[in-house]
């Protein structure tokens, strides 16, 4: 993918950060750091709202917080991606998938990994999935941060916090991919989301990368998300699409 950095002096697209199913936004701390060490305003949303929709809506009132006010580059994690999917697409510029649910039109997360062949994920989860759930913290560091060291591994799990499964069963009702252009990155050692699924929600994408990374991209991959997400926000590229009108 050549994406150019602007010559523009304007500066960089906001960039907001959606976390994925059992994480908080602290999971981006190191994302979000990283980009404002390089002058990119971050807006981080925080979820377990209850449902998809609240979700959604949680999201877009962080898009609207970031500075610039103008269409921004939203970047989903997991779950994320099903969050950042149905965003207004007048007010995304660039969507961004690490290794993370891309539904279309009436498809719901837990369906798509039904779809998937089975991962660690299915003998890691404690609870009802109609219900809540957990991560066994004894498998939660391999299933998520395998390449990390022991240390963050252990750090990255006690941040975890149960679920509300009610959003995994519920479908999508809107696709802001089909309007505007997207990058998925195929995380190829991953052993939360089968890196099957995870191509063909790639194939769904205007460009597809493709990194050796475990579920936990966002930390075992940190300084190269931030140059993606970086180099996104710096690109020049033509107005987005209007607003809706009244």
């Amino acid at each position: 993918m050549n994406i150019s950095p602007s010559s523009s002096p304007r500066s960089p697209r906001g960039v907001l950060l959606v976390h994925g199913a059992w994480h908080t936004g602290r999971a981006w701390d190191g994302v979000a750091a990283g980009l404002r060490a390089r002058g990119v305003a971050v807006a981080v949303a925080e979820l377990h709202r209850g449902s998809l929709a609240a979700d959604i809506a949680t999201a877009e009132s962080a898009l609207d917080r970031l500075t610039d006010g103008g269409p921004a580059v939203v970047c989903g994690h997991s779950y994320g991606g099903a969050v950042i999917t149905g965003l207004p697409p007048h007010k995304v510029d660039h969507l961004v998938y690490l290794a993370a649910m891309m539904p279309d039109h009436g498809e719901t997360a837990l369906g798509l990994l039904a779809s998937a062949p089975p991962t660690d994920l299915t003998t890691s989860m404690v609870g009802d999935l109609a219900g809540t759930t957990t991560i066994d913290r004894e498998a939660a560091g391999r299933l998520f941060h395998a390449q990390l060291g022991d240390e963050e591994r252990a750090r990255h799990a006690a941040g975890l916090v149960p679920q509300l499964m009610a959003p995994a069963h519920q479908p999508t009702t809107s696709a802001a991919w089909h309007h505007r252009p997207s990058s998925y990155v195929v995380c190829t050692e991953d052993r939360a989301m089968h890196p099957d699924l995870q191509r063909r929600f790639a194939a769904r994408a205007t460009h597809a990368l493709t990194w050796h990374s475990d579920h936990g991209v966002f930390a075992s991959h940190q300084e190269e998300t931030v140059g993606l997400l970086h180099r996104l926000a710096a690109a020049d590229r033509p107005a987005p699409v209007g607003a809706p009108s009244a």
